[in-house]
């Protein structure tokens, strides 16, 4: 588990709105595209080679907070 304190400053990096992160099963979940992080070792990995994409997602191109870029 990550201390509120920690998970109120965690941001999506893929989002260039800065959209918060919210603990989820194991994971960060990015509250506007749904992209997973993991945890890696008991740390979360931000990673974006290592995000999983939302169902129906094929790539990072079609994301929400990447439209428009």
């Amino acid at each position: 588990m990550i201390s509120p304190e920690l998970l109120a400053i965690l941001r999506c990096p893929m989002d260039p709105s800065n959209t918060p992160l919210e603990e989820q099963d194991n994971a960060l979940l990015c509250t506007r595209c749904k992209v997973v992080f993991p945890h890696r070792d008991g740390f979360p990995s931000l990673l974006i080679e290592e995000a999983l994409l939302p169902e129906g997602c094929s790539s990072i191109d079609q994301l929400p907070c990447q439209q428009g870029r």
